[in-house]
């Protein structure tokens, strides 16, 4: 970042040539000519990710297609834009103002066409005296250095005058990355005190879920989509909430209702599409799929795994000819990053495209990697649908051949509910032993871990941590790893235990509290990770 503005590098977007040449000339006129211009989204997406500007003039609206703000929202959140870089939203819109004031990924300002030099000049000075008061923190986020962060933002609060504001709301998500919920807590609601302001209200109820109070968030959630009907980030975090409690179809029309105000944003319609397939609905997913795929175009936040679940929609749905094209175009997008994920995605795809069972079973030791989700679990098992031999009637379920070995490591490592359950046994279609096999897994696990848990409250926790900590290890199902990491510290805790078994414990414990992150309200699992810390202290 320059000291002098007018030595800023500058790309203006915008589809039509008159007006890219119209803003080139004003800003020329402002003493600013380090300026490249794009004219399309797909064109903007390649400049900022190759380039290295310090401003982006961007058009809202870019005909079909994705707008400038959805634009903004991906690139901020795949950090393709560097938080350092100013984006200015230009629009011939006065209604882009309800979208603005709500939009918890915002532009740093925006600008009703038409405008002079001098206003430009003036606002974007303005924007860039902020940014400065702001650098030392966003190069702090920039390095990775979150608590650096958090100690930089908070030294800079006495003096930050009228950037406070920005500031707060900056450290409060801050706090919330690191898990410092009270902290974060606290300053949502000194801001909700004085001033009702959707970024605090959406801030609050993320605290509020990840404390595990999901009825007081959802609450929240629904009072500022009622005040802030334009508030997409406020629908998303709902419909998540929604999907952690299983209350899928409930998600869905939440998704359906945000896709409604933002219907280009490529990871919300990637969400909902994947969603769609996992609930069975195959049309829906290659409605919402597809539409990800024509807004992503040279997006990366399209992913692999999006586009496999396309394919899998239109194998379900019949359109074999469309399932083959994604299908190549999963394997190849596999290919740019060598990733677990992608990985899985490419020996999927080629499975389905050459109607190779063999490869399912090269895919057999990721399943309980901690990259190995549960979209590529649904998308294992639509595949093992797909291109297995039919069932027998009366078929025998053997845990350690194909298939069923399969579907006895993915029911195992993922089925903590019954609504988990139900997804996985959608994704094994119209095979009725399939499904029963699943369920019965399912069961099998809910067993296991009730008698852990039964062996605790009577304080047999040898018993327990003997019965919990290598299924755990095993399976990396995160029901049965919390159950474990409880018995693991409750035992540690209470009884004497040899050094070699105590640190086996503690290192499966640490491993299990890791993993375990996101999974569940962070209260609960930041006490874990409290607790193990000060039994490694002693050790």
């Amino acid at each position: 970042m320059p000291l002098d503005l007018s030595q800023a590098h500058v790309l203006v977007a915008d589809d039509a040539p008159t007006v890219r040449q119209s803003i080139r000339m004003t800003l020329s006129q402002a003493g600013i000519t380090r300026v490249d211009t794009a004219n399309s989204i797909g064109e903007t997406r390649r400049r900022v990710r190759n380039g290295d500007y310090d401003i982006v003039l961007c058009d809202y609206h870019f005909g079909e297609g994705m707008n400038g703000q959805e634009l903004l929202e991906e690139l901020r959140r795949s950090g393709e834009l560097p938080l350092s870089t100013i984006w200015f939203m230009i629009t011939a819109e006065a209604s882009y103002e309800k979208v603005v004031a709500v939009a918890e990924v915002g532009p740093d300002d925006y600008l009703i066409k038409p405008f002079t030099s001098a206003l430009l000049a003036t606002r974007l000075h303005v924007a860039w005296t902020r940014k400065a008061f702001l650098r030392p923190i966003l190069e702090r986020i920039n390095a990775g250095d979150i608590e650096g962060a958090i100690a930089t933002a908070q030294e800079a609060l006495p003096s930050a005058e009228q950037y406070r504001p920005d500031l707060i709301r900056l450290l409060a998500n801050l706090l919330v990355e690191a898990g410092r919920l009270d902290e974060a807590q606290k300053l949502f609601e000194e801001t909700l005190t004085s001033k009702v302001v959707p970024w605090a209200k959406l801030g609050l109820a993320k605290v509020l879920a990840r404390q595990g109070n999901q009825s007081q968030a959802e609450s929240m959630l629904h009072a500022a989509i009622l005040t802030h009907t334009h508030y997409v980030d406020a629908y998303e975090e709902l419909a998540n909430l929604y999907m952690a409690e299983g209350r899928m179809d409930e998600a869905m029309g939440v998704y359906e209702k945000c896709m409604a105000i933002s219907p280009n944003n490529v990871s919300r319609l990637q969400k909902a599409g994947n969603l769609a397939n996992m609930m069975g609905d195959s049309g829906k997913a290659r409605q919402l799929l597809e539409r990800a795929v024509f807004c992503g175009g040279n997006s990366s936040a399209l992913s692999p795994e999006t586009v496999l679940q396309l394919a899998l929609a239109a194998r379900r749905d019949g359109a074999m000819g469309d399932a083959d094209k994604y299908l190549r175009m999963a394997q190849e997008l596999a290919k740019r990053d060598d990733t677990i994920i992608n990985r899985v995605v490419g020996k999927l795809a080629a499975a389905i495209f050459h109607n190779k069972t063999d490869l399912l079973s090269e895919l057999e030791s990721y399943i309980t990697n901690e990259a190995f989700t549960q979209e590529a679990a649904i998308g294992f098992l639509m595949t093992a649908d797909m291109i297995c031999p039919p069932s027998l009637l009366e078929e025998e379920a053997n845990p350690l051949t194909a298939p069923y070995k399969w579907l006895y490591a993915i029911a195992r490592r993922f089925i903590t509910t019954k609504h988990l359950s139900s997804l996985l046994e959608t994704a094994a279609g119209q095979r009725h032993a399939w499904r029963d096999f699943i369920q019965q897994c399912g069961a099998e696990i809910t067993e296991l871990n009730k008698q852990g848990v039964q062996m605790m409250l009577k304080n047999r926790t040898a018993d327990a941590v003997n019965l919990l900590l290598p299924s755990a290890e095993e399976t990396r199902n995160n029901r049965l790893m919390l159950s474990a990491s409880h018995a693991a510290l409750k035992y540690l805790k209470t009884v004497e235990v040899p050094h070699n078994e105590r640190e086996h414990i503690i290192n499966s414990a640490n491993d299990f509290i890791d993993r375990l992150k996101g999974t569940l309200d962070e209260g609960t699992r930041l006490s874990l990770r409290n607790d193990l810390d000060a039994l490694i202290k002693t050790s």
